[in-house]
C-alpha cells in the first residue's frame, strides 16, 4: 500500500511540474524591429542580437545601448537576410511596420506584433497600448515579474515628480509638446495631441495638454507658426536632436514666433534631442524627468 501511494504522489508531482511549465521556453536571441522594442528589451534586462537603425536609436532615445548588437538594416526596410543570420528565435515588430514581411518573418522565428497607434484615439490611448505592448513584450521573454517592477517604477516618478511640480507652482499649468516638422520645406513642428503618450505624460505629472487639436493616427499634428497662437498663453517644450538645430532655429527666428507670449514670458523650454517620445516606460519617465527639471 505504501508503495503505491508513494508511486501515486510521484506520479502527481510530476505531472504538476510538466502543466505548470511554460508552453515556450524563454527566448534567448531576439530580434527588436523598432527602437520602442529594443528599449523595452534593454528595460527588462536582456540584449537584443540585433536591432533596427541602431545609429538613429543612439541619436535620439536616452536609454544606453550596449555593444555587441547587430544593425539588422533600417526600421523601414530591415533586411531579412541579415535577420536570418542571426538566428533569432524570437522578433519583435509592430504591426505598422510588419507588412508584407510579417509572413517571411514567422518562418524565420517566433514573431511578437505590438500595436503602439490604436484606433481607440481617447485620451492617453497610446500610452495604454505602451504599457499593453511592454507587458506583452515581458511575458513572451520570461520577465513579467520584472515588466512590472519597471512600470512600478514609472508610477513612482510620476507620483514624485508630480509633487515636485506642485510645490514649484507649476501644477496646472498648460503645456504644448512640440518636436521639429521636418528638415525641408517652410518652418514647422509637430505637436502632441491627447492621445498621445507625451500628453498622457503630461497629465499624470499634474500639467495638462495646451494643443487641443483632434487626436491623430501618431499622435501629433504638424503645424506652422501661426498654429501656436492658439496655446501661446501656457508653456512649450521643445525635443529635437542635433540634427534638427537648424530647422528649429529658422521656426524661432521667424518675427511671428517671437511675438508669441511664451515667448515673451520666457516660458520656452528645450528637453534635449534624446528625450524620445514614442518609447516604453523608460523613456516615459525620461520625459517626465526632463519635464519637471525644466520647469522647475
Amino acid at each position: 500500500m505504501t508503495r503505491r501511494i508513494t508511486t501515486a504522489v510521484l506520479l502527481a508531482a510530476f505531472a504538476a511540474l510538466i502543466f505548470a511549465a511554460p508552453s515556450q521556453a524563454a527566448p534567448k536571441r531576439i530580434v527588436a524591429l523598432e527602437w520602442d522594442g529594443i528599449e523595452n528589451l534593454l528595460a527588462l534586462g536582456i540584449k537584443p542580437v540585433g536591432g533596427a537603425d541602431l545609429r538613429g536609436y543612439k541619436q535620439y532615445v536616452a536609454v544606453g545601448l550596449p555593444g555587441g548588437i547587430a544593425n539588422v538594416g533600417t526600421r523601414q526596410e530591415p533586411s531579412l537576410e541579415r535577420i536570418a543570420r542571426l538566428k533569432p528565435d524570437m522578433i519583435i515588430v509592430p504591426g505598422y511596420r510588419a507588412g508584407r514581411n510579417l509572413r517571411t518573418l514567422r518562418r524565420i522565428a517566433r514573431v511578437v506584433v505590438t500595436n503602439p497607434y490604436p484606433g481607440n484615439t481617447g485620451q492617453g490611448a497610446q500610452y495604454n497600448a505602451m504599457v499593453k505592448d511592454f507587458r506583452t513584450v515581458a511575458r513572451a521573454v520570461g520577465k513579467r515579474s520584472r515588466g512590472e517592477a519597471v512600470l512600478r517604477r514609472m508610477t513612482r516618478a510620476f507620483s514624485t515628480l508630480r509633487g515636485r511640480l506642485r510645490s514649484a507652482k507649476r501644477g496646472g499649468i498648460r503645456i504644448t509638446i512640440a518636436t521639429p516638422g521636418g528638415t525641408t520645406g517652410s518652418p514647422s513642428a509637430r505637436v502632441f495631441t491627447n492621445n498621445s503618450a507625451a500628453s498622457e505624460v503630461v497629465r499624470r505629472l499634474g500639467m495638462r495638454n495646451a494643443w487641443t487639436g483632434s487626436a491623430q493616427r501618431y499622435g501629433f499634428s504638424t503645424v506652422g507658426v501661426e498654429a501656436l497662437r492658439r496655446v501661446q498663453s501656457g508653456w512649450l517644450a521643445f525635443v529635437y536632436p542635433s540634427a534638427f538645430r537648424s530647422q528649429i532655429q529658422r521656426f524661432q527666428r521667424q518675427s511671428s514666433f517671437k511675438r508669441l507670449a511664451f515667448v515673451k514670458k520666457r516660458r520656452v523650454r528645450n528637453l534635449g534631442g534624446t528625450t524620445w517620445l514614442f518609447g516604453g516606460p523608460t523613456s516615459a519617465r525620461v520625459l517626465a524627468q526632463r519635464l519637471t527639471a525644466a520647469l522647475t
